[in-house]
């Protein structure tokens, strides 16, 4: 098995409410820039992950619209319904097998709203999320993404194992983080500004969840040779790892939520040959939905001793969160710590929110300089 692989184009797109774009030609143009970005043609694309969900689409199928302009026209594609970091995990084990050269990974979360302001996109990914519930489980009442994040914290607090000034100085330090950037969703604020926003979920304040947004994006994945020809390769996938957490039944989704990132991230590293985080890894960039999941999160991932600077550089979700394509910016906010000098790997970690920390995919990858 050949795992030579790498990162050799990219492309983002925050979508804001004045775009003319149809849905599928904002595809077209996400793509059509990755592929110049990868110096390649679209013939030379052997298979075609797109992550969307139709009920943020609002449409049935969505797939069938978005398919041609990701590249898939008469070709290998498949649509994955969760975050993207599965379909980068999909696209890299395919080009594992050597039965391609390059994939194309696109990544769609423009809900079709009428508005992509923060308070709107949030209130439609909580219904979306109830309806998960309702469908798949064991019908809680009540229950949303949200929910199960205030009911960690809440815990965590009536313990005393997180202190609520942590929280608000590290949301704060996060989104401060990310208005530095070039993707941020949210402006500069201070622990009190986050202390006296408005409470979403007890004890969690609005400031202290993901800030709610729209975007497309595209990864253009190479194996080995072809790959290396590309005029500037982003990055060396190196490592992955997946684990899913428990379900609503068991009480260890809310003790234990990091238990799929620890699984994940013990394979993604032994696969990557990391066995010194402390001196390998150069930076992280996780999807730690609550300031209270940060600091297990951050032992799952074995990074405790990373510098605070080097902990989401971008700001992370608290700056910006794309829903179901939340892995792909996380993984480009990646190439970009790679790109501005930070030694070591770039860690990513991701997760499927649909039932916040219930059932929730993790995925782990790891990046190298390429």
């Amino acid at each position: 098995m050949n795992d030579d692989l790498y990162v050799v184009g990219a492309a983002w797109s925050d979508v804001s409410d004045d775009t003319d774009l149809q849905l599928d030609e904002a595809v077209f143009a996400s793509c059509s820039e990755a592929l110049r970005n990868a110096g390649i043609r679209r013939h030379q694309v052997g298979f075609s992950v797109t992550s969307s969900l139709d009920l943020y689409d609002a449409r049935s199928i969505s797939n069938a619209l978005t398919a041609p302009a990701a590249a898939a026209y008469l070709g290998d594609e498949v649509r994955v319904e969760g975050d993207v970091s599965s379909s980068i995990m999909l696209a890299s084990a395919t080009l594992a097998s050597g039965s391609v050269d390059f994939a194309i990974v696109v990544a769609v979360h423009v809900p079709e709203i009428g508005s992509i302001a923060e308070q709107d996109v949030t209130k439609l990914r909580e219904h979306v999320s109830s309806y998960t519930f309702d469908s798949h489980l064991d019908r809680p009442v009540g229950m949303t993404s949200n929910v199960t994040l205030g009911l960690h914290a809440a815990s965590l607090l009536d313990d005393g194992a997180v202190d609520w000034a942590e929280m608000t100085e590290r949301t704060a330090d996060d989104i401060n983080r990310g208005a530095q950037r070039s993707r941020p969703r949210r402006g500069p604020v201070s622990a009190a500004d986050v202390a006296q926003s408005p409470m979403t979920v007890a004890p969690l304040t609005q400031l202290m969840l993901p800030a709610s947004s729209a975007g497309v994006g595209t990864l253009i994945l190479g194996l080995g040779v072809s790959a290396r020809r590309c005029p500037q390769p982003l990055a060396r996938l190196t490592g992955w790892g997946t684990a899913t957490s428990r379900n609503s039944s068991d009480p260890r989704w809310l003790s234990d939520p990091s238990e799929a990132a620890r699984t994940a991230r013990k394979r993604a590293y032994s696969r990557a040959e990391i066995t010194d985080p402390a001196s390998q890894v150069g930076s992280v960039e996780m999807t730690d939905l609550s300031p209270a999941l940060s600091p297990s999160l951050l032992k799952a991932l074995d990074l405790e001793s990373l510098p605070g600077e080097r902990v989401n550089p971008s700001g992370g979700v608290r700056s910006n969160y794309p829903g179901i394509a939340n892995g792909m910016l996380r993984v480009i906010e990646a190439t970009d710590n790679l790109a501005s000098g930070m030694e070591g790997a770039a860690v990513v970690h991701a997760a499927d929110d649909l039932c916040g920390l219930v059932t929730s995919t993790s995925n782990v990858l790891v990046l190298e300089a390429p």
